[in-house]
């Protein structure tokens, strides 16, 4: 099952790290435009720490200075998540994404 969206919220090291979730899923990065989030950078965190754990390591790296915000949908499964996440990104196409391209 994928579950519903939640978000919008600050995309930063101090937010993410306090964010007790090891859950697998899709991610979207992006900013806030008439309340809804134009996603940059779509993903998935779908092995150890789940989409916490990838989430930190985009920060680390920091190639996304535009992104001010992030949220996410739970899946119940990694096939689920893979999936997914292809058919986010081919119908969000996100400039960050170049999979594909």
């Amino acid at each position: 099952m994928i579950h519903n969206y939640k978000g919008h919220y600050t995309y930063s090291e101090p937010v993410i790290k306090d964010w007790n979730n090891d859950s697998i899923g899709v991610y979207y990065c992006g900013i806030v435009t008439e309340d809804k989030l134009k996603p940059f950078y779509i993903g998935k965190g779908a092995g150890d720490g789940g989409m916490r754990s990838r989430l930190l390591n985009h920060l680390s790296v920091d190639n996304w200075p535009d992104v001010t915000h992030f949220g996410f949908r739970k899946c119940d499964t990694v096939k689920e998540t893979v999936d997914f996440e292809a058919k986010e990104i081919f119908d969000h196409k996100p400039k960050y994404n170049t999979q594909g391209k």
